[in-house]
């Protein structure tokens, strides 16, 4: 992933949200695929990897093309959705590998059907922030108004002209912006900002290990692993949906902290489960992965408002209860450190440090 996600941004930027799609999708058909004739665990290994950094940052630049897509109103909405169907996805495999137990017949069975996804790049539209980025400004008109020809809408020339007016203005403030001060030092410069960039990268730390951890562990729970697994699948999406209904009502800070210390507050349980109680503690799991869930799906959105814009293998070597230990305790830790940002409800996205630094202050923000 770590190679991943560079690569994939950096074909998004260069050639298209719509191509590095499509191409994500392909490389993991055809090279998941090609496990099936593996021979040894190390080959097995090589292709988990190589299939990993050509494709594995797949969802990320399909979540940025669905936020690229709608305005600001709808993003919560659209990644909600697009998390939803991720989720969908996640359940499908469950049964799939249900009724395909046998490894090799699994990877047909999943990976062949991928190899239609070739055909995203000729069915998908194209970004029209990227065609603006890029000043391909006739390709963006005629998506614009194939859009409003969709939604039975219609768009003015003025309209246009305006979009491609304050388009080449940013473009302007971007060159001019390349003269200021190198970034780092403008974070030094601005001490609320530097507490961020300390503090988020514990956000989605904790967020990536307790609800991936959560998803691989729930196979090792009592009872049927496939439905387990659809189970703790399945939970995501009232917890997706959650967050879609409370972002913006409750605020960003009760919800996060809310979130993350009921996590904490499940996997503590967990661990003092007795024996016996398989309904008991499969709802303390799915409680757990529930919570989690509310805040992978608003983190995108909270982290982005808040600056401008621009090992369960090893579990039973060491300690059976060491998963939800480190779950609940960065969930916990995390929750607190909620309390050192501001809130952002209602508050128009930052364009530069001095705005950004000023949120949650009684002073208005301004302009550098």
């Amino acid at each position: 992933m770590i190679l991943a996600l560079p690569l994939t941004g950096f074909i998004a930027d260069r050639y298209g949200r719509r191509f590095a799609v499509a191409l994500n999708a392909f490389n993991r058909a055809w090279l998941g695929l090609s496990r099936y004739w593996t021979q040894s665990y190390g080959s097995f290994i090589a292709l988990e990897f190589l299939e990993a950094v050509f494709d594995a940052a797949g969802f990320s630049c399909a979540y940025i093309i669905a936020m690229e897509f709608v305005g600001p109103k709808y993003r919560v909405i659209a990644g909600a959705t697009t998390s939803t169907f991720y989720t969908i996805g996640m359940v499908m495999q469950a049964l799939m590998a249900w009724a395909v137990p046998y490894w090799r017949h699994l990877t047909l069975a999943l990976y062949i059907p991928q190899l239609i996804t070739i055909t995203y790049f000729f069915i998908m539209p194209e970004s029209v922030r990227w065609y603006l980025s890029k000043g391909r400004y006739t390709e963006a008109e005629a998506q614009l108004k194939m859009a409003a020809q969709m939604n039975r809408k219609t768009m003015s020339e003025r309209s246009l002209q305006s979009l491609k007016k304050s388009t080449e203005e940013e473009r302007r403030m971007a060159l001019k912006k390349q003269k200021e001060p190198w970034l780092v030092t403008l974070v030094f410069q601005h001490k609320p900002i530097l507490l961020r960039c300390i503090i988020a990268p514990v956000w989605w730390i904790t967020t990536v290990l307790v609800y991936y951890g959560l998803s691989m562990n729930a196979v090792n729970m009592s009872g049927n692993k496939y439905l387990n697994y659809m189970a703790v699948g399945a939970v995501e999406i009232p917890g997706f949906w959650t967050a879609v209904l409370l972002f913006d009502r409750i605020g960003r800070k009760p919800l996060f902290i809310g979130a993350f210390w009921i996590c904490a507050a499940c996997q503590i349980g967990f661990i003092f489960m007795p024996d016996g109680f398989y309904g008991l503690s499969l709802a303390v799991y799915l409680l757990g992965k529930y919570t989690i869930s509310i805040v992978v799906t608003s983190l995108y959105i909270f982290t982005n408002e808040l600056f401008p814009t621009q090992f369960v293998l090893f579990a039973s070597m060491v300690w059976e209860h060491l998963p939800f230990v480190l779950f609940g305790t960065l969930a916990a830790i995390s929750g607190l450190l909620v309390l050192l940002a501001p809130e952002t409800k209602g508050i128009p996205l930052p364009d530069t440090m001095q705005e950004a630094a000023e949120l949650g202050s009684k002073r208005p923000a301004r302009k550098n």
